[in-house]
């Protein structure tokens, strides 16, 4: 099967499939090949999503941040990912994005521990940049034999990720002959950045964000009882009957941040919040902030919040919120916590009033948000939002079924018992693949058959629920991490489930 061909069928099998995390990294590594980066890059993000943080799906993830020029994003993925996994790949990309950014003490720094951990890494290319001495000439070589004459040498290590056509890979000081000389009209790379930053715009733009009033209301949101009720308390309440509220000096807006399993709605509940007091919905994710010219990335957060004031009502949704609004470590990332000062001073209306502006924030890691954020007037209140419950279970499975030829014939009470912590996206994954096979038996007799409960039977003796790692890895910060009661919803929950 030709690359083009396999491409093709990936996507098809992603249709049918799309929480397919693996499948979304295959085929970014042969849109990789086939030099589409922008795809590339969507897949990536996909697989990410999912759960694929393998140290070499990040890499490639990073490299490709990095030569499509999102500088500032690629830097701070890099570190996130160097922190969680020390690996030396990762850290010869971030030493390379380090030196993009002109840091060459912390660019020295990841590459000197990258080639300690793994000496194969050893770029002299990467090392002439970095003003490191040359790396130690190389052993004799043996005498030639016949053998060593046909086998073809080894490629280097350092070429092995080498792309022939990223600029950064080569060296600025190459000696011309005169006559290349004569012809060579380029800009040198300080010319061009400054050609590039001339071309930039003075101002983010926010052309590319849907400022729509949102129809999903509660009544579209199955389960979650207990998170609907404290938003309701906390948020629209305020908005609803200001005047009792204004009695007790209370003002409509504020700030939720929402955690827990990927794929259990908190997206969803944040837009139902604003259709429910008619608010404008508008989701943000660090891709629409990180900016790959410098400095951009804070003017577009300040865009962001004066355009909400200026819509008001209005609810601001950040999603991947550990990756923006990350603690402020002492390191090498002055752009990280350049931008988390920003969220700050916007969250507190410094110079102007939030008044009827909503922040919500949904994340899979509250324990790595920075604490400033969990002060009185930004995130006065962190929900937990489970898996469904089983009751919510059935309707979920029940809602998907209806699309489904004879779905509405199957009873949904035992496969609701059978797939206890489940989440929204894996009762949907489960209804797609059940699909499948009826799928099946129908193009091989050429009449519709009807889904049947064995088709899910069977899918579910080969699927498990996603939420389960998430909550393995919870339960220790539950337990360890749990200052001022802050996980006290997730611990009740990890109680009750009886599992860890």
């Amino acid at each position: 099967m030709s690359q083009a061909a396999l491409i093709t069928a990936l996507r098809q099998a992603l249709a049918l499939d799309s929480a397919n995390g693996p499948l979304w990294a295959h085929l970014a590594e042969l849109l990789i090949r086939e030099a589409d980066e922008p795809a590339a890059l969507d897949a990536l993000r996909k697989a990410i999503e999912l759960g694929q943080t393998q140290p070499a799906v990040m890499v490639s993830f990073v490299s490709l941040l990095r030569r499509t020029g999102a500088m500032s994003e690629a830097l701070i993925r890099a570190e996130e990912a160097v922190a969680k996994s020390s690996n030396p790949s990762l850290r010869c990309e971030l030493a390379r994005i380090l030196l993009a950014r002109e840091d060459l003490p912390a660019a020295r720094r990841q590459y000197e521990q990258a080639t300690m951990d793994d000496p194969g890494l050893r770029d002299s290319l990467l090392a002439q940049q970095l003003g490191l001495p040359p790396e130690p000439p190389a052993e004799p070589m043996p005498p030639a034999t016949a053998e060593s004459i046909l086998t073809p040498p080894p490629i280097p290590a350092f070429m092995k990720d080498h792309d022939p056509f990223d600029p950064d890979d080569y060296d600025d000081d190459l000696e011309l002959d005169d006559e290349d000389e004569d012809d060579d009209d380029s800009l040198d790379p300080e010319e061009e950045l400054l050609a590039l930053l001339a071309n930039a715009t003075d101002e983010p733009s926010l052309d590319d964000f849907d400022w729509a009033h949102d129809e999903v209301t509660f009544k579209d949101v199955v389960g979650l009882d207990d998170v609907k009720r404290q938003i309701h308390l906390r948020i629209i309440a305020p908005f609803k009957q200001q005047d009792i509220f204004k009695a007790f000096s209370r003002k409509a807006g504020g700030g939720i941040l929402l955690y827990g399993p990927p794929g259990c709605g908190k997206t969803f509940i944040a837009r139902a919040t604003a259709g429910e007091v008619g608010a404008q919905f508008i989701a943000v994710g660090i891709h629409d902030i990180i900016d790959k010219y410098f400095g951009e990335s804070e003017k577009m957060v300040h865009k962001l919040f004066e355009e909400a004031r200026r819509r008001a009502p209005t609810v601001l949704f950040f999603d991947e919120f550990d990756a923006l609004g990350g603690n402020r470590r002492g390191g090498e990332s002055q752009f990280w916590k350049t931008l988390v000062d920003q969220l700050l001073q916007e969250m507190d209306g410094i110079g102007s009033r939030n008044e009827n502006v909503l922040v919500f924030a949904a994340t899979n890691a509250p324990w790595n948000i920075d604490s400033a954020f969990r002060r009185p007037g930004r995130f006065d209140r962190t929900l937990f939002v489970p898996p469904p419950d089983r009751d919510a279970r059935a309707e979920m499975l029940r809602r998907g079924m209806r699309q489904l030829p004879g779905g509405e014939n199957i009873a949904v009470d035992s496969l609701a018992e059978a797939t206890s912590l489940f989440t929204g996206a894996d009762l949907r994954s489960l209804c797609e693949r059940a699909s499948e096979s009826a799928l099946h038996r129908s193009l091989e007799s050429g009449q519709v058959h009807p889904v049947q409960i064995d088709d899910f039977r069977q899918e579910l003796r080969a699927i498990r629920s996603s939420a389960e790692e998430w909550l393995a890895t919870a339960k220790n910060y539950a337990r360890y991490s749990n200052d001022g009661g802050q996980y006290d919803e997730l611990t009740d929950f990890l109680k009750r489930a009886k599992r860890w």
